[in-house]
């Protein structure tokens, strides 16, 4: 027998137990301790009231974890994590756990859901499908490791400073509805950045700098890296904020940037340019919800009429 609990209903010990069975044998290594979950609950957002995990015959079977935000002015919803445990899986519970979400969004009044899955999961990209989802855009992890070449031959036009997230959010190009874990609600102690020609502000870079113990930088992480589109030397913008955001070139340092859409030319290219690699490629889903709910509401009026 299959029952659907809310994941507020869990202890700890059994949520991080579900969590870690339930992403064995995956594309990558997902399991984490207790404190690092609670760090990506809080950090995420996730709502684990109108989270869901699913327990067949008594046992922790999968889980799907909801996290919601309102973005310009609508209500959307991020599926921050499905998984089934291998024991259960091929039983049809994704499908039953997703069909409760859908009822939880429209009880939430939602606008859109969206989710990432990796682009080598075919399965789950079809349960998705099944359920509605259509895949929008990729995005694309990318690293680079050790020394990195700067780029020769910036325009002295373009010039980059620091800047603070509400400097950024006012831009009129900022775009907020980048991927969920690189939203500024899911970020901590980042860092930003503005490049301007002139007078105006022509783009705009978010990223995290890492270090060790001991001070030394470990590393530096880019989550959003944006050019006003009417700029007419974006590459060139785009070069010079990869440059201040990855700076210093010297030393052995990784260099990773988090679900870049691979719709971004330039950026992209850059990137390429400078050596960096991709090593995880996602694709990017949405399903609208309110447009289902009130097609269905007029249906039943036109039936009752």
């Amino acid at each position: 027998m299959l029952v659907i609990k809310r994941f507020s209903e869990l202890s700890f010990n059994e949520a991080i137990s579900l969590w870690n069975e339930s992403w064995k044998h995956y594309f990558s290594d997902m399991t984490m301790d207790l404190n690092r979950f609670l760090q990506k609950v809080t950090g995420e957002g996730i709502s684990l009231e109108n989270s869901v995990a699913a327990v067949y015959e008594g046992k922790l079977a999968g889980f799907v974890l909801n996290s919601f935000r309102t973005i310009n002015g609508k209500q959307y919803v991020w599926n921050g994590g499905t998984a089934i445990a291998p024991d259960y899986r091929g039983m049809g519970i994704g499908k039953k756990l997703i069909s409760v979400c859908l009822e939880i969004y429209e009880e939430q009044n939602v606008d859109i859901a969206r989710l990432e899955a990796i682009k080598e999961n075919e399965t789950a990209i079809k349960l998705y499908e099944k359920m509605g989802y259509q895949t929008f855009e990729e995005l694309a992890f990318m690293q680079h490791v050790g020394e990195i070449s700067v780029y020769q031959g910036l325009g002295s036009n373009v010039t980059v400073k620091n800047a603070d997230m509400q400097e950024i959010k006012s831009l009129p190009f900022f775009e907020p509805l980048t991927a969920w874990q690189t939203q500024f609600q899911s970020l901590k102690d980042f860092s930003c950045a503005v490049a301007i020609d002139g007078e105006k502000t022509i783009g705009y870079a978010v990223y995290k700098k890492g270090f060790k113990e001991t001070g030394e930088l470990a590393g530096i992480v880019l989550y959003q890296c944006g050019v006003n589109p009417e700029y007419h030397l974006e590459e060139e913008a785009t070069a010079n904020l990869i440059n201040f955001a990855f700076a210093p070139e010297e030393g052995a340092v990784r260099r990773l940037t988090m679900n870049v859409p691979k719709k971004d030319d330039a950026l992209n290219r850059l990137l390429n340019e400078a050596g960096f690699t991709k090593f995880v490629e996602q694709v990017h889903m949405e399903r609208p919800i309110k447009k289902e709910m009130e097609s269905q509401a007029a249906k039943t009026f036109s039936e009752i009429d």
